[in-house]
């Protein structure tokens, strides 16, 4: 299964290490083509890639994977975007979102019903909740 994960990346630099760890476990369950971060713990970054690259990798990416996995706590443009596009094109899509965040879920995400959205506390609860969803897809 190939597997697209999208989060904050200009923005959301508080949830690096959850993102480090939800791209871990979704490496178990299949090839994660998304971005990733660096070993410092910010995006890779190549200077030579601008925004236009990014782009059409990362588009390109969403139109070649079976899922898409949004973290959504921290608001992002971009992670709506790839959602949107996700939807668009039939990919089904997973969003997580932390009650702890300083923002709400955005209405968009909670009210489409083709989205299933994973409200989460802990990272434990998190993965219980991911890796009975990603059972799903597995199958």
């Amino acid at each position: 299964m190939k597997l697209f994960f999208a989060g904050a990346i200009r923005g959301g630099g508080g949830y690096v290490k959850v993102y480090r760890r939800i791209i871990a476990l979704l490496t178990s369950h299949g090839e994660v083509i998304s971005e990733h971060l660096s070993d410092s713990g910010s995006p890779e970054k190549d200077e030579k890639t601008g925004d236009t690259v990014i782009y059409a990798r990362a588009t390109e990416s969403i139109r070649h994977s079976n899922l898409v996995v949004a973290e959504v706590s921290q608001p992002s443009i971009g992670v709506g975007y790839e959602i949107g596009l996700a939807e668009a094109i039939g990919i089904p899509v997973i969003a997580l979102f932390h009650r702890g965040s300083e923002h709400r879920i955005s209405a968009m995400i909670a009210g489409n019903e083709k989205i299933v959205t994973l409200r989460y506390d802990t990272f434990e609860e998190l993965g219980a909740l991911l890796e009975k969803q990603l059972a799903r897809y597995s199958s």
